[in-house]
């Protein structure tokens, strides 16, 4: 899958319809999309939620 198509499924999956990520153009693997979201996943408990808090 290409750039636009990671961020597509990333605004759907997460349900951040406004999600504009900066990511290199060229082609994903699906284990690299799983590794983009999960690092995604992994900032927001780290550092957007602990500001929540």
């Amino acid at each position: 899958m290409d750039q636009s198509e990671v961020l597509d499924r990333l605004r759907e999956e997460l349900e951040i319809p406004f999600f504009n990520g900066s990511i290199e153009e060229r082609e994903y693997t699906e284990e690299e999309y799983q590794k983009i979201k999960a690092d995604l996943v992994q900032y927001f408990d780290d550092y957007v939620r602990n500001v929540e808090n």
